[in-house]
């Protein structure tokens, strides 16, 4: 695998903690300057911290929606789309959201209503303002999936997309639509289609499509996307994504959507006879908790892994001690994978050394209490299942650090080179 070091979360700014934000700082830019130093306070509630959270989020996103314009795609303070309304968002935040989501009967059966599930991609509503007409979503693709959902085909959106990754990434791709003629190459040539909106269905039915023509959808750009990077997706450029799940690991994103523009989008497949797109609706109220606690223990462990890598690169500028599997995990967390194929795996040792009361040999003190901490808030369940199907991703060859695409190689050294440039 080529050497690269992914971009750092939000690169020259200090990350905004949402319980900070009051009305008077929706006018103020956000500047290292400006934003305050993100403190969690441990007087207040569990319960009603995330409930302020809730609120603040929701406050904050409505704010800032207010200076949208649909018609130039500019959003608050001039920034593109509606990239700013969720821009100081961090993990912790959307843990204290889903965490309050639990706790409220009525917004449980909406997130349960509007949220869906495949067998590698889970869709999470979290809130949406009715009379503005935004939402926002977390996505999650799993590495054993091919696609991001539908995502993989090129396609349009009918409403203005800011899209921030929270974990792993990938490819994407823009593309020029044209007729199709006799020259049009076979990778080029598409069938478009219609399809009806999501909202629309309920848990039995399938999103409706209509085929309209033949048409050539001809690459222009390639990008890679990845943690830490705050995206906005115009309404009239069609783009698609490319998956790398082996390399780039879980795929976890932010979605922000504008007011829909249409009723309807645009999709492009590689054939002419289809007629619905099915989207699985969860009907149980155990089984979307279980999925809502599943997806808190996965941002939780994202969580200690940034925690995690601050410590040891404290300890590391500090010119303090290191064990060799500290240098390890420092050295390992600029890998897009390192939580599947490095922290979990440790994590599983860590756990069984822990109930055999066997001394841990991998981290010093200090750091063993940073891990005791970070874990004891963790569901056991829900990190148990994450742990077993890691493990299971890792036996079935799932996941590696190889690179074998030279696309994706080439993306991740330039975002290298621009690192260091940077720095």
């Amino acid at each position: 695998m080529g050497s690269y070091l992914p971009l750092p979360l939000f690169q020259n700014h200090t990350i905004m903690t949402i319980s900070s934000i009051s009305s008077p700082t929706f006018a103020r830019p956000i500047t290292s300057e400006s934003s305050p130093v993100n403190i969690d306070n441990g007087r207040e509630p569990k319960t009603q911290h995330n409930e302020k959270t809730y609120h603040n989020v929701f406050a904050m996103i409505s704010e800032r929606y207010k200076d949208f314009h649909p018609d130039t795609e500019r959003g608050f303070q001039q920034h593109p789309g509606v990239t700013a309304d969720i821009e100081p968002i961090s993990k912790q935040d959307l843990i204290s959201i889903l965490e309050h989501i639990k706790t409220d009967n009525n917004l449980l059966e909406s997130c349960k209503k509007n949220s869906a599930k495949a067998p590698f991609f889970n869709k999470f509503y979290l809130m949406s303002n009715e009379d503005q007409g935004w939402n926002l979503r977390l996505h999650s693709f799993n590495v054993r999936g091919s696609g991001l959902g539908e995502e993989d085909s090129p396609h349009y959106h009918r409403w203005t997309l800011a899209s921030k990754v929270l974990a792993g990434g990938y490819i994407n791709v823009n593309y020029q639509e044209g007729p199709k003629t006799d020259s049009t190459l076979p990778k080029d040539s598409y069938s478009k289609y219609e399809l009806s909106s999501s909202k629309s269905q309920v848990s039995s039915e399938a999103r409706k499509a209509k085929y309209i023509s033949e048409a050539e959808m001809k690459p222009t750009e390639k990008n890679l996307y990845a943690q830490g990077d705050l995206n906005h997706f115009p309404i009239a450029k069609p783009h698609s994504v490319e998956t790398h799940a082996a390399v780039m690991g879980t795929t976890l994103t932010l979605a922000h959507t504008s007011k829909a523009a249409s009723d309807s989008s645009i999709s492009f497949k590689k054939t002419d006879n289809i007629e619905a797109l099915p989207e699985i609706k969860i009907e149980s109220n155990e089984a979307f908790m279980t999925m809502l606690q599943d997806q808190i223990a996965h941002l939780q462990v994202l969580v200690m892994s940034d925690n995690l890598n601050t410590l040891l690169t404290s300890k590391f500028e500090q010119g303090a001690s290191l064990t060799a599997g500290e240098e390890k995990h420092l050295s390992d967390y600029k890998e897009p994978n390192y939580v599947e194929t490095s922290l979990l795996p440790a994590l599983a040792i860590y756990q069984m050394e822990a109930l055999n009361g066997i001394e841990h040999n991998e981290f010093f003190g200090d750091t063993e209490k940073l891990i005791n901490t970070e874990l004891s808030a963790i569901d056991k369940d829900s990190l148990d299942t994450l742990i077993c199907g890691n493990q299971n991703d890792l036996f079935d060859k799932q996941l590696t650090i190889e690179i074998n695409d030279n696309e994706l190689a080439k993306q991740l050294n330039q975002r290298s080179t621009q690192t260091a440039t940077i720095h």
